[in-house]
């Protein structure tokens, strides 16, 4: 007697292992995707700090001149790995638009902060 069509499909010998290759795909592909979101977040904070930084260097130089605290701002955002995007004053404030990529998208993968710092006062005696 031959097996008809019917008891082919009710052998489930295997199964298990195309379940489980399945399965180790999705959590690979969510792992990758959980990189890259900790890369572009980290990418975002380090744009942060060097916009901070470029602007209240700026500033702290302004006191030469408007032109000194650009050039002291793109140098500082430039050493904390950023690219001066942007150096606007607005009355004794300067503005500054930092960028930073992280490599990590092959597209769009450049963030851009805009970060504010006004002058600077000395406080104590």
């Amino acid at each position: 007697m031959t097996a008809g069509p019917q008891s082919r499909w009710r052998d489930d010998r295997g199964v298990a292992t195309v379940i489980a290759a399945g399965a180790i795909g999705v959590i690979a592909l969510l792992l990758g995707a959980l990189v890259v979101l900790g890369a572009v977040v980290a990418t975002r904070h380090r744009a942060a700090n060097a916009a901070d930084l470029a602007a209240l260097a700026g500033a702290a130089e302004s006191v030469r001149g408007r032109q000194a605290g650009c050039d002291r701002a793109r140098e500082l955002a430039e050493l904390n790995g950023g690219r001066l995007v942007a150096c606007t004053w607005s009355g004794w404030d300067l503005q500054v638009d930092v960028a930073r990529s992280c490599g990590c998208l092959p597209v769009a993968d450049s963030t851009t902060v805009r970060v504010r710092a006004g002058p600077v006062v000395k406080i104590m005696g």
